[in-house]
């Protein structure tokens, strides 16, 4: 091997283990999101995300230990910020209507501050397997049944019309995760007006 083959060895091997040290789960897990949005789960292999972040595959090993753990992380995010947030309004002594209005504020918040792992959630749900998805899917129901217990609440009072609490919890819901659909960052509305107008169109559907 010649001086300059060996220095341009030498070279990529030093900029492999830099990009080792110093790449993050984090780091990995927000590639493989942008990946698994584009081509869904079964499309996207561990291959693509290492070349995608200019490393080996076995270093992509050093920050998940699976394709399904590194999944369950990508989906664990996003309900570990809201669902602590929801649990925490609906203790609060307020009336339903302040509750769901807090509650959508929140929950677009969070969606658009995380967009890609909220998109492969929202796509990519039903291919976690156990042990994972026995530890998603009670704080997935929880979730919704927080919703369900607000307007419930707002039903009971009369604040709310008489309509069923469950189909008006998926029609909020999927009114608010549609928005991975054409939501744009750089768009002239932000995200806090935008949140401000989904919780006004879901008071609207419930006011009597």
């Amino acid at each position: 091997m010649s001086d300059n083959q060996y220095s341009q060895s030498n070279n990529t091997r030093g900029e492999n283990v830099s990009k080792k040290v110093y790449l993050t789960s984090k780091d990995v897990l927000k590639v493989a999101a942008k990946l698994i949005r584009i081509h869904g789960y079964h499309g996207t292999s561990t291959q693509m995300i290492a070349d995608a972040l200019g490393v080996s595959k076995s270093t992509i090993f050093h920050h998940i230990k699976s394709k399904q753990d590194m999944l369950f992380q990508i989906l664990n995010e996003p309900m570990q910020k809201v669902y602590p947030d929801l649990q925490e309004i609906y203790s609060r002594q307020l009336s339903p209507t302040q509750k769901l209005e807090l509650a959508v504020v929140n929950h677009i918040l969070v969606l658009v501050d995380s967009i890609e792992v909220v998109a492969v959630l929202l796509q990519e749900r039903d291919c976690i397997k156990p042990p994972y998805s026995e530890i998603l899917e009670p704080v997935r129901d929880g979730y919704g049944q927080i919703f369900y217990l607000i307007i419930e609440d707002g039903v009971n009072s009369g604040e709310f019309k008489q309509i069923n609490p469950r189909v008006a919890t998926l029609a909020i819901l999927g009114m608010c995760n549609w928005l991975v659909q054409w939501y744009n960052p750089e768009g002239e509305i932000s995200s806090q007006a935008i949140s401000k107008i989904y919780a006004d169109f879901a008071l609207q559907l419930l006011r009597p």
